[in-house]
């Protein structure tokens, strides 16, 4: 048959009990706190890394845009260039040399037939008019040849100059398409580094959720150790008092009983000395 156990045994029973209950929800609180720290240090981490993925995506999207306005910027001014060359070009060079070598031909003959044939003064002077007329044309021929030429050379440097320009722009394009390789690059890295974030921080919530539960419950197991604890004072002040009162009442059965002792023995006394002077006075015969 099992022990009875009394009532403040089973008391300190509880009271240990949920002590111990209290430290092992303690220590499942402190571990979910490591665990929860650990990961906002991991997400912190984290974070630096993807402020440095963004800072980097930043200034490639900076440097992309330069060279972009760069690119455009070209492109633009070979297209006022090429505008520019349709205005410069006008009539076929080649029939105005044409032209040319045919009035000078005219004009040569003009002068050989004034030198060799004999003419009367009207005719020769009507023709020296026509051989001075021809040579005006030619010189005006001559000049408009010569500002062709220099038009067509304009047009020439024209068109190195929209070719270097387009040669200009393709390297700034091809720079701009690397750019944004390289900042869509950062940004899935930073992006990335924010989808793991995001997770930890719903998981470290988790956590935290949880410790504070862990902690609530260690806080009711310590409050319910606390009442257990009144209640052995409690019942260990009852258990004094009444031992207290058992001692009281055994001082009092001993002082009573000292007393009544005493009592027989002065009556005990009274009685002797009343006997011994009864005899004294001889009024008491002892036979």
């Amino acid at each position: 048959m099992p022990k009875k156990i009394s009532e403040l045994q089973s008391a300190e029973l509880k009271f240990r009990a949920l002590l111990n209950k209290r430290d092992e929800i303690n220590n499942q609180a402190a571990a979910l706190r490591s665990e929860r720290d650990s990961m906002h240090e991991q997400k912190r981490a984290l974070q630096d890394g993807m402020k440095v993925a963004r800072d980097r995506r930043d200034a490639l999207v900076e440097q992309m845009r330069a060279h972009k306005k760069r690119r455009d910027d070209l492109q633009a001014k070979a297209k006022e260039l090429i505008e520019f060359k349709k205005k410069l070009k006008g009539a076929p060079m080649g029939s105005l040399k044409d032209e040319i070598r045919g009035q000078e031909a005219e004009l040569r003959a003009m002068e050989l037939r004034q030198q060799t044939v004999p003419l009367k003064i009207p005719e020769e002077r009507r023709l020296l008019e026509d051989i001075k007329k021809k040579t005006d044309e030619v010189k005006r021929l001559r000049v408009v040849l010569g500002e062709q030429e220099k038009i067509q050379k304009e047009v020439h440097d024209v068109d190195k100059s929209i070719d270097a320009l387009f040669r200009q722009a393709d390297k700034e394009h091809a720079e701009v398409v690397r750019l944004s390789e390289e900042q869509h690059k950062a940004h899935e890295e930073a992006t990335a580094h924010a989808s793991e974030i995001a997770a930890l921080t719903a998981a470290a919530n988790k956590k935290h959720g949880e410790f504070l539960k862990l902690r609530e419950d260690a806080d009711a197991s310590h409050q319910k150790a606390q009442e257990m604890r009144d209640k052995i004072i409690e019942i260990k002040g009852a258990k004094r008092q009444e031992r207290l009162e058992e001692r009281k009442a055994i001082r009092d059965v001993n002082t009573a009983a000292r007393k009544a002792l005493d009592d027989k023995q002065v009556r005990d006394r009274a009685a002797d000395d009343a006997l011994q002077l009864l005899l004294k006075k001889g009024k008491v015969e002892i036979r």
